[in-house]
Order: structure tokens, then C-alpha cells, then sequence
């Protein structure tokens, strides 16, 4: 009789130790992410529009949030690229690059009108309501998703979509 209570307990505690095991191999479903904090006052600038003109430009955002200085940022360099600002850790590489004179706008006017977390991520998609005045693939017309990932303490810009109209 001790001898089955011997082998029934030990194929108990077997069973879960194997059970924990698998747990912890398989790690958790759902893994803490530590968020950047970043002091948002983006709603104080989203309502208004703001109009930028190659030539008229400076190094100096107009407001004190990282999430609109990173997407006026990005509007900047796609007027004037070379702007001391512009380098490949804050914008997408294709602002930067080389285009025919006639693609590339020389203004471009936008308003922030939503801010979404993307689900498992620290990065954020910015909808803005932009125009300008030219094509520029499509992206800077209509509704522009920026999006943003935190990069040493600042917000960059990774990639921007349009949404088809």
C-alpha cells in the first residue's frame, strides 16, 4: 500500500514539475512593456494647422512636444533635405533621398488628429490631415500615418503611409 502511495506521489509531483517546466520554457504570453513617458501635449498643438515653405524654414520646433517635433521634423527634410536636422536616425532614409525638382513639394501644411498606441509596442502612429503641392508618392495629401518609435530619449519617425481616399 505505501508502496502505490510512493509511486502515485511521485508521478504527482513528476507531472508538475513538467508542467511548470513547460511554463517556463515557453515563456510569458504576455510580456511587461516598459513605455517611454513622455509629457504629451500634443492636444495643445493638434487643433491648429501648421504650414511650412522650403526657404522659410529653421532648426527650431515651434512646440514642446517630442511627438509633434519629430513629425515637423520629418515635414521639414521632406522640403528641404539638407538641413543640418535631417540624418537618417530621425526621418525614413526616402525623405532624404534624391528626386526630380518637381516631385518633391515646397510646402506642406498638416494638423495632428490622432494619436494610437500600437497594440504590443512602444511606437505610436500620428494621423494627420496634410496637403502640400505636389505628389511626393502619394504622401502628403490626404490623411499621413507617421510612424514613430523612441530612439535615445526622442521620438523618430520610421515610416510614413497614406490612406487611400
Amino acid at each position: 500500500m505505501i508502496k502505490r502511495v510512493l509511486i502515485v506521489g511521485g508521478f504527482v509531483v513528476f507531472s508538475l514539475l513538467c508542467v511548470a517546466g513547460i511554463y517556463v520554457m515557453k515563456g510569458d504570453k504576455n510580456p511587461e512593456i516598459v513605455p517611454i513617458i513622455v509629457e504629451n501635449k500634443v492636444k495643445m498643438v493638434s487643433d491648429s494647422l501648421h504650414s511650412y515653405k522650403k526657404g522659410e524654414l529653421n532648426n527650431k520646433c515651434e512646440a514642446d512636444d517630442q511627438i509633434f517635433c519629430a513629425i515637423e521634423k520629418a515635414v521639414k527634410c521632406t522640403l528641404e533635405p539638407e538641413l543640418e536636422e535631417c540624418d537618417k536616425s530621425s526621418v525614413p532614409s526616402f525623405v532624404l533621398g534624391s528626386v526630380e525638382d518637381d516631385v518633391r513639394p515646397t510646402e506642406i501644411s498638416f494638423s495632428i488628429i490622432k494619436i494610437k498606441p500600437i497594440p504590443e509596442s512602444v511606437d505610436v502612429a500620428v494621423y494627420t490631415k496634410s496637403d502640400c503641392n505636389a505628389s511626393w508618392f502619394g504622401l502628403c495629401s490626404g490623411t499621413v500615418i507617421y510612424s514613430l518609435t523612441p530612439k535615445d530619449g526622442y521620438w523618430a519617425v520610421t515610416n510614413v503611409y497614406a490612406l487611400e481616399m
